[in-house]
């Protein structure tokens, strides 16, 4: 009996201690549990805040950025007082949806793009930008309508570096607080912005807040939302942070503060605590049930919530590290993965990028749907071509990263080509019509030295150095192409100074009829910056021609071209046409033909004397607007060449389309006649066209008293090259004929 009940008492205590440490480990659990949890919250609502601060930011910077487009358009305009510039506030404010814009002069009087006329000297934003600076306005009261607005304000500067007057837009407040809105929580979230002081910037019409306080400090609602002023100390310090504090009628909130980057404004994010630790609380619950059970129930709760806890564990795992596309991992993974594989092989590897060219044009004509069903095909593909120990992944759209096996560039290239011809036979596109063309870019993973982040930023640079290439759709990274990168970068850094500091010169190759007398002048652009030796021509035009600088560049030289011809009209020296490059990227902006018309009315200038050379390498796509362009041109009366003709692929689509005057034949045709028998049969047929066509037909590239005699021969009309002169200022270009 003593025995019995002594087992009893030794059970009793084994089970009192087991309930003890269970319920101080349980204790230990939800504590942590809960602090995690809220460290998870506090990270989410400073994920949330700064995702709004990136669209506020991406918004605004859009804005200002097309304003100052615009001012650089007016900026051109010889005259301002007659209001050239009205057309183009028309169109852009109705573009980007401005609720009006305005051109101000420097005297303060400002012509609204609605039609009105007012005087805004007294502002302080326009104050700010005659002194140069770009200057976004805390909310003002309109002067037209009276309603709360954000003023967007850019100097539009002149050539002498002069401000001429300030260009602004207008957005009611009320679009950033539609901008802002957040459905975050259930929709139980909302978002505002304010001062550094607390007052209100935008808030949208749907947040729970106090709409008619002005400031959020001030407002009934919101009376212990800061009791110790630390948030509005830590804001007027320009720092971010989480605060809670309690409604009257809404209980617990908590608020997110985030700088927005612009003036003193912060981003506030604010969301219930009931909704925002619904899981905390959900979890705490079953912790105080399981405390009211036995010991048995405890141990199945105990279960419950480690089960609970892995499920939330795959949850929040699929939301990290699972592409929702695919149902694969992602490249959050597939980088730990990689980075984990090159710390513990020395087998070599290759690091591998490729996309789709022009998947967003796809994306629009199948719609989302049947556009992911091409990346699973992708997916399905790559997975049955990859070997052991290699990894792939989706990085985002259609851009796809590989680590494969170290191979031979041949056998790589070879490899990837066999990818690359699965891929596009995709049977949906090839029954739809649709061209898939795929860009690779390589690079070697070197003794594990660099991070997935840095191989994929590699291997996409040498992807987007064939991009388009649609005969070469695999490009290597190596050390020249990271040294031209690094040229490539400084080009950028200098090129506005370049361009204000006038280092780029139009210099003039003569193009000569076969009597040897001048009938035009060919462009050349050079770049000779200050106390550094002169920028390869080729290397600049190409990094000018990809990031859109090309269009400013054009406008430049064409003003160059008219300066000249204007200096031999006032030196009474004869006057002949000068030949310009005009790229793509300028015969897509609507205002290149009023630049060109007012450049030419402003130096006083014929138009005739201006030869515009198209490239053939056009964009199909783009040829419906280059045929509007080139009539109105033409009529206009400039004249038309194509050049380098031979080279592109559509050269013959355009004589047949475009109204030109001029053809000028690729220099590598006269170079190679002596070559190769056929370039003469093809060279004598080019000559019969252009007599049937009327067009002048130039030979570019004559180097030699042979070649010229060989033109001579076959009836050529004009030719240029080195055997024409070397290229020179136009100031120097006649005493050059003349020697």
């Amino acid at each position: 009996m003593k025995k019995f009940s002594r087992s009893i008492f030794s059970t009793l205590w084994i089970l009192i201690a087991c309930a003890l440490v269970s319920g101080a480990g349980l204790f230990l659990y939800v504590h942590h549990l809960r602090a995690s949890l809220h460290a998870e919250l506090v990270a989410y609502l400073d994920e949330v805040a700064n995702q709004g601060v990136r669209i506020l930011n991406t918004q605004i910077k859009g804005d200002v950025s097309s304003l100052q487009s615009a001012a650089a358009a007016i900026s051109t305009y010889k005259n301002l007082e007659n209001k050239p510039w009205a057309e183009l506030l028309a169109e852009e404010t109705k573009q980007n949806e401005f609720k009006r814009m305005a051109f101000i002069l420097p005297d303060g009087v400002a012509y609204l793009s609605d039609g009105f006329l007012i005087n805004l000297a007294h502002r302080d934003y326009f104050q700010r930008s005659m002194l140069g600076q770009n200057v976004i306005s805390d909310p003002l009261r309109d002067t037209v309508d009276q309603g709360k607005a954000i003023i967007l304000s850019v100097p539009v500067i002149g050539q002498d570096n002069a401000v001429r007057g300030v260009l602004i837009a207008a957005h009611p407040t009320d679009m950033y607080g539609d901008l802002i809105a957040s459905d975050s929580f259930q929709g139980k979230g909302y978002s505002l912005i304010v001062k550094s002081n607390g007052d209100k910037v935008a808030v949208s019409a749907a947040s729970r807040t106090d709409h008619a306080a002005t400031n959020i400090f001030k407002s009934t609602w919101n009376k212990q939302l800061d009791l110790d002023g630390s948030m509005r100390k830590a804001m007027q310090e320009g720092k971010s942070g989480t605060v809670r504090f309690y409604r009257p009628g809404e209980g617990w909130l908590y608020v997110s503060y985030v700088p927005v980057g612009i003036n003193d404004w912060y981003f506030l994010s604010v969301v219930p605590e009931q909704i925002a630790t619904q899981k905390t609380k959900n979890l705490l619950y079953l912790s105080l049930i399981l405390c009211g059970t036995g010991f048995l129930v405890f141990i199945f709760l105990l279960l419950y919530i480690y089960r609970q806890s892995k499920r939330n564990h795959n949850t929040l795992y699929q939301a990290a590290y699972v592409d929702p596309v695919l149902q694969r991992p992602n490249w959050a993974k597939i980088r730990q993965d990689i980075a984990d594989l090159l710390t513990q092989t020395q087998e070599a590897y290759t690091f591998v990028v490729f996309d789709i060219n022009k998947f967003k044009v796809l994306n629009d004509r199948w719609g989302y749907t049947r556009a992911n069903e091409l990346l699973k095909y992708i997916s399905s593909v790559l997975e049955e071509d990859l070997q052991e120990g290699e990894l792939f992944c989706r990085v985002q759209a259609d851009v796809f990263a590989l680590l494969l096996h170290m191979e031979q560039p041949e056998k790589l290239k070879n490899r990837l080509e066999l990818l690359n011809e699965k891929i596009v036979n995709y049977s949906p596109a090839v029954k739809d019509h649709l061209q898939l063309i795929l860009s690779f870019g390589v690079c070697p993973v070197e003794n594990g030295q660099l991070s997935p982040s840095e191989l994929f930023l590699r291997a996409a640079l040498a992807k987007d150095t064939i991009k388009g290439h649609y005969n070469d759709i695999v490009g290597f990274y190596d050390d020249k192409l990271r040294q031209r990168m690094l040229q490539e970068q400084t080009i950028e850094n200098e090129m506005e100074d370049a361009l204000i500091n006038q280092e780029f010169a139009l210099l003039l190759t003569p193009i000569k009829d076969l009597t040897g007398q001048t009938m035009a002048a060919k462009e050349h652009t050079v770049w000779n910056p200050k106390d550094k030796p002169p920028v390869d021509t080729d290397t600049f035009l190409s990094v000018f021609t990809k990031n859109g600088f090309i269009s400013r560049l054009d406008t430049y030289m064409a003003e160059e071209a008219c300066r000249s011809l204007k200096h031999w009209q006032e030196q009474k020296q004869t006057i002949v046409p000068i030949a310009l490059n005009v790229s793509a990227a300028s015969l897509r902006s609507p205002y290149f033909s009023s630049v060109l018309l007012q450049l030419t009315r402003q130096y006083e200038v014929p138009a005739e004397n201006l030869i515009l050379q198209l490239s053939p390498r056009t964009d199909p796509a783009d040829i419906p607007l280059l045929k509007q362009l080139a009539q109105r041109l033409h009529k206009e009366g400039f004249r038309l060449a194509l050049n380098h003709f031979g080279r592109g692929t559509i050269s013959l689509d355009l004589i047949q389309i475009l109204p030109l005057d001029m053809v000028i034949m690729e220099g590598e045709f006269i170079r190679d006649v002596n070559n190769n028998s056929k370039i003469q049969p093809i060279l004598e047929s080019f000559v019969t066209m252009a007599q049937k066509l009327n067009l002048r037909l130039v030979f570019d590239g004559v180097d030699n008293e042979e070649q010229l005699k060989l033109l001579k021969q076959m009836g050529s009309n004009w030719w240029t090259g080195p055997l024409a002169g070397t290229p020179v200022p136009y100031a120097h270009f006649f005493s050059q004929q003349s020697n």
